[in-house]
């Protein structure tokens, strides 16, 4: 997208600090940040790093337990039912603490 019009707008110097936080805080650049903003959207901050493997470790979890829950039920040991209801809330905790965390449209 070609942006050709330019807009000057002037802070003093706590509004200007205030923003460049609020900035470095998304990851985004000074004028992607102001451009969500203009959309009616909110900036989403940068997760912390922790999070990615916090999620990648709930989704291992899950996928573990759909395989024991293959295995047991093929055997006849389980409830089944239960069982893979408690996986999927696993999978639907991940996919939650994503979109919470990650939202595709932020940006």
């Amino acid at each position: 997208m070609n942006r050709t019009y330019e807009i000057k707008v002037r802070f003093n110097k706590e509004e200007l600090q205030s923003l460049y936080k609020k900035v470095e805080k998304t990851g985004m650049s000074r004028e992607q940040y102001i451009r969500t903003l203009c959309k009616n959207k909110v900036p989403v901050e940068i997760p912390p790093i922790d999070y990615f493997s916090l999620i990648r470790e709930v989704r291992e979890l899950g996928n573990n337990m759909y395989q024991i829950a293959y295995k047991v039920n093929s055997m006849g040991l389980l409830d089944t039912p239960f069982y893979r209801q408690n996986a999927e809330t696993i999978t639907e905790l991940a996919d939650k603490l994503t979109a919470v965390c990650l939202p595709i449209d932020s940006v």
